[in-house]
């Protein structure tokens, strides 16, 4: 199909040639071969009158006119997807879509485990990958490579829509053997002790609560930095180290290992988690019923109160 004499197929191999600014990776991408990629390169070149990738070195670089192209083709293509899963009505029992959700794996633990629990029984040919959050994740958003993405509420993508889903506060974890049988760590005992602290991503992100504590006058000494909540109960099990986590983790982490949890001496203030997806996909019917599951699970965790 032909508009304004352009071939519109020739736009999802235009959208893979500028993702991966590779004429090798963009045929992996679209199931071509390199030929066929590189002709149909050749086609849009002659179309826009412009030589979108150019070589530099071993790389292709786009031309100022790509990078201008980028965000409207892909726009265009993520319309038109909505529009061709378009259905009068949306059956979940029967449906094999495939979602793709990045979030936090303390997410991942405290909610999104039970959402798929569920969703194997009411909709078991469902597909879903879930993938942790990275600093990649907003452009991920955007370009629909993620439909769903879980991030607190400071950290939201702007110009997509999202609606809270939970809030939580913070609690300390400690070794089992370690602080006697006390029922509360004092602010001494806190900034004394050694911490297990997390910081995520390629690029080293520090939590919510490091954040809001770096600007107190005083600082807590980091002994340990894992990549990640999951690995923190392993390198705080044992040692006389804290590990500062949102409650409802640390509860969780409470059950399964040799932990127990203890407020949190330093006033650190509560945060939301919020849940955005794509603005073009706000009529999706799998969308939106999948993100009814999730605020379903998500009116259903357990409370957490201000201090325990």
């Amino acid at each position: 199909m032909r508009f304004n004499k352009l071939d519109l197929n020739l736009l999802v191999a235009l959208d893979a040639l500028l993702a991966t600014r590779s004429v090798s990776r963009a045929a992996e991408r679209l199931f071509l071969s390199q030929p066929a990629t590189s002709l149909a390169l050749g086609r849009l070149r002659s179309y826009f009158e412009d030589e979108l990738l150019v070589p530099v070195g071993k790389a292709m670089v786009p031309t100022p006119l790509a990078e201008q192209l980028v965000t409207p083709v892909r726009d265009v293509l993520l319309q038109v997807q909505t529009i061709s899963r378009a259905r009068p009505t949306f059956d979940a029992a029967s449906s094999t879509r495939r979602f793709t959700i990045e979030s936090s794996d303390y997410v991942i633990t405290v909610l999104f485990s039970e959402v798929v629990r569920r969703a194997a029984t009411v909709a078991p040919l469902m597909q879903f990958d879930v993938r942790s959050l990275s600093p990649q994740s907003p452009q991920n958003l955007n370009n629909g490579e993620c439909e769903l993405l879980v991030a607190p509420d400071f950290a939201t993508v702007p110009d997509h829509p999202c609606e809270a889903l939970f809030e939580d506060n913070f609690s300390c974890l400690v070794s089992s053997d370690h602080f006697g049988a006390r029922a509360r760590l004092s602010k001494d005992d806190y900034f004394k002790a050694g911490h297990v602290g997390v910081e995520w991503g390629g690029g080293r992100r520090i939590t919510f609560d490091a954040r809001m504590l770096a600007a107190s006058r005083r600082q807590r000494r980091q002994d340990v930095i894992a990549p990640n909540f999951t690995l923190v109960p392993e390198l705080l099990v044992g040692t006389p180290r804290i590990a500062t986590l949102p409650t409802r983790l640390a509860r969780l982490m409470a059950e399964r290992f040799a932990l127990r949890v203890l407020p949190c001496p330093v006033d650190i203030p509560a945060f939301k988690e919020t849940l955005q997806w794509h603005k073009y996909q706000e009529r999706d019917p799998a969308i939106l019923w999948l993100r009814s599951l999730i605020r379903e699970v998500a009116a259903s965790l357990p409370r957490t109160s201000g201090r325990r």
